[in-house]
């Protein structure tokens, strides 16, 4: 709310309007409209004169979109340009952009890899992020834990995904998230079968 009350007042009212957008596609991503997400993640770039962490946060976005297009060369290119942005930093950055590191993009990368059914192309991704996820961020580590155990049953290393399984249990009660639990649920069922 803190950003939609901004982008009518702040003189980066471009920029916050950008990553509004840029999130909307992500969560329209993950509804399964991949145009629609790639249509908004292109206006969220075109914003002029973005500081190098916002364009960074929406090529990140688009790491996924390009996951869930089945895009591998887009994956590929659109991590590049996060890294190089991330790489770049000016005195700009906003606020809502300092969460983005090499490890966010990671995650992203590791991501879509999945969604592109490419698993073994994600895990080393994906394992870094496992590694990184604070446990102190239950909610965060949890989904780190999920994607993982998600990439190496799809790999193959069911013992691998009943381990990472096992480690979700010791939290899951902790998050409140319908669509986590939903998601371990199947991914336990898989494993099982």
């Amino acid at each position: 709310m803190r950003l939609a009350r901004e982008t009518g007042t702040s003189l980066t009212a471009r920029h916050a309007t950008s990553n509004l957008v840029a999130s909307a596609a992500y969560q329209v991503a993950w509804l399964g409209h991949h145009n629609d997400a790639a249509a908004l993640l292109d206006i969220a770039a075109r914003t002029p004169d973005l500081p190098s962490a916002a364009a960074a946060v929406i090529a990140e976005r688009r790491i996924y979109a390009a996951g869930r297009r089945d895009d591998p060369d887009a994956v590929l290119r659109f991590r590049d340009e996060a890294l190089r942005h991330l790489g770049s930093p000016d005195e700009r950055t906003p606020w809502w952009a300092t969460w983005l590191t090499n490890d966010s993009v990671d995650a992203a990368t590791g991501r879509a890899w999945l969604a592109c059914d490419q698993p073994s192309r994600a895990v080393p991704f994906l394992s870094r992020r496992v590694e990184v996820a604070s446990p102190d961020y239950q909610r965060d580590h949890l989904h780190a834990v999920l994607d993982l155990a998600d990439t190496v049953h799809k790999c193959g290393d069911d013992d691998r995904a009943r381990d990472l399984l096992d480690q979700a249990e010791e939290v899951i009660g902790a998050v409140s998230s319908q669509r986590i639990a939903h998601r371990y649920e199947a991914l336990s069922s898989a494993v099982a079968a």
